[in-house]
């Protein structure tokens, strides 16, 4: 059985994030329309990125590296709602969520996607995986990461890695 949840409804909504309706996960996107995705690479102070093992029953990509969290918008939801639902349920970790943390808004065919970057001190053992989601969750360095999610192929969140790294650790600097 598939860990997605096809009869889940997500708000829709126009290039200008104009919410025009809502609509069931299994059914196709209308022309012109959008659903909201939310993702995360989250960091330790080690500099070092968490990254999760898609569950083997996920629709797309199973078994492949990912980013830390991530996951549709439902109905209702704002992004920094979302992130915060995905990080309690994929990871067991509550962390404060604002629109700060949120660093890239990328449109797609279908859907845009809200990337988010944060710092945690939590250990692998801290975390609480949702295994229907996925499998593992392991901290990597920049490179290793790069290297397991070219594993997706079409994009291997190259821009989006590089960006949150900076988003997490630039204001860092500016204190140092």
């Amino acid at each position: 059985m598939a860990a997605d949840r096809l009869s889940e409804y997500w708000d829709v909504y126009d290039r200008r994030l104009q919410r025009v309706g809502q609509q069931q996960r299994q059914d196709p996107v209308r022309p012109g329309c959008f659903h909201l995705v939310v993702d995360a690479f989250i960091f330790n102070p080690a500099g070092e990125v968490l990254l999760q093992q898609r569950s083997a029953n996920k629709l797309n990509f199973p078994s492949c590296w990912d980013c830390s969290v991530g996951g549709s918008v439902v109905a209702g939801e704002t992004i920094t709602d979302a992130m915060h639902r995905e990080m309690t349920e994929e990871l067991g970790l509550d962390l404060p969520v604002s629109p700060a943390d949120n660093y890239l808004l990328q449109p797609h065919s279908h859907w845009i996607e809200a990337w988010f970057a944060f710092q945690t001190d939590r250990q692998l053992a801290d975390f609480t995986i949702q295994h229907e989601e996925l499998q593992r969750v392991a901290y990597f360095d920049l490179a290793t990461a790069h290297d397991h999610l070219n594993q997706i192929g079409f994009n291997a969140y190259t821009v989006e890695l590089q960006r949150a790294w900076e988003h997490v650790h630039e204001p860092l600097k500016k204190r140092a």
